[in-house]
């Protein structure tokens, strides 16, 4: 396989929310020994997948139209420019519409695909959003799904355990789905400086989607056990499906030290955010998904040196160790954490410094680097 041209197709995802891609690009790139030619697309920043099912009237089926388009004349591009069965031809996310096209074309004339698979649209709509998994519509999306990772020679999940779920769901080879770290500019966030826990307010930071997989109620119920006077303040960036429980939460409990950034933020602004925070939150869904995911604010808040409390169920990619963090087990007791950091400071300094240590060795770029080099070898 010519190992010095990756071509990238489809209509990729970028900005804060979804930063894998461009990522990766940037990882290759600096190789220095790979041309990107660049046959597909970028969305806006400001356009979230996750808004995409909430829009009203005709904006939803515009959207999808314009994806649907622009991923044919991505696919069309990719055909002109073929160079025989080997070539590498790289589908981030979301892939899955640029791959279900490419799946009608006869496998003996498919370029290689290599897709980012990332978050499975089916579970995503149809298991964190709590949507049924069996009407019609969750049957559908399946079938299209499966029928388009199929046409992929190689897919990436981020994770054992969703990797173990694509090929079980989706009746996948094993063999062709991998799990790698996702990607981030870790740069960023390796700058910044970890606190010393001695701010006037210990400031408790979570980034985010604000959807059930996240365990956002179990949150404000931990926010709800402190009062004004304790010297806490939590912090929520993000919004989602559950943003109205969350105004309604705010508005039934004025005194509690809770400040909402609501509007969408830049990758600057996030990494602002946690770097004046005392420790952050992951993710507290429980079981199922939740428990399938290492989160892209986790990976922030490791590589930024940060004392991080997340939910004691979770998967890492391939080979990885779980993370240094306060690991909280499904029934236990988000704000007990909370006070055993703010008790014992050095704790939380030793968890930012190990965090920070754990991300250089298993989740950065030489990492991702040395995943990338491994399938280009691989004839396929």
């Amino acid at each position: 396989m010519d190992q010095r041209v990756i071509r990238v197709a489809g209509v990729r995802a970028c900005g804060a929310g979804y930063q894998n891609a461009e990522q990766n690009l940037r990882i290759l790139r600096e190789l220095g020994s790979v041309e990107i030619r660049d046959l597909g697309w970028k969305l806006p920043e400001h356009l979230h997948l996750w808004k995409l099912r909430h829009s009203r009237g005709c904006s939803k089926y515009l959207q999808l139209a314009r994806l649907l388009t622009l991923n044919a004349a991505s696919t069309i591009r990719v055909l002109l420019d073929w160079h025989g069965r080997h070539q590498a031809v790289f589908v981030p996310y979301p892939s899955v519409f640029m791959l279900w096209l490419m799946a009608w074309i006869p496998r003996r004339i498919r370029p290689r695909l290599i897709a980012d698979a990332y978050i499975s649209i089916w579970d995503a709509q149809f298991n964190d959003r709590g949507n049924t998994r069996h009407s019609l519509a969750a049957r559908l999306i399946k079938s299209f799904e499966g029928r388009a990772l199929k046409a992929a020679s190689a897919v990436i999940a981020d994770t054992e355990a969703n990797r173990s779920q694509m090929v079980e769901e989706f009746g996948l080879h094993a063999e062709r789905v991998h799990a790698w770290p996702l990607a981030i500019d870790g740069a960023r966030f390796l700058g910044n400086n970890s606190t010393d826990h001695r701010n006037p307010v210990f400031t408790v930071l979570f980034v985010g989607t604000m959807i059930p997989l996240h365990g956002v109620e179990r949150i404000l119920a931990a926010a709800a056990s402190f009062s004004a006077d304790e010297g806490v303040q939590f912090r929520l960036v993000g919004d989602g499906q559950l943003g109205p429980v969350i105004e309604a939460f705010l508005i039934a409990h004025p005194g509690i030290p809770v400040t909402w950034v609501r509007d969408w933020q830049s990758l600057d602004q996030i990494a602002g955010e946690i770097a004046r925070a005392d420790a952050c939150l992951g993710v507290f869904g429980g079981g199922a998904k939740a428990a399938r995911v290492l989160p892209f604010k986790l990976y922030m808040y490791l590589a930024s040196g940060k004392a991080i409390i997340t939910q004691a169920l979770l998967s890492t990619p391939e080979g990885v160790p779980r993370p240094p963090a306060v690991l909280v087990d499904p029934a236990g007791d988000i704000a007990q954490a909370i006070r055993g950091l703010i008790a014992e400071p050095g704790q939380a300094v030793v968890l930012g410094t190990r965090g920070r240590q754990y991300f250089e060795e298993f989740l950065g770029d030489d990492r991702i680097l040395q995943k990338w080099q491994a399938l280009l070898r691989d004839p396929g």
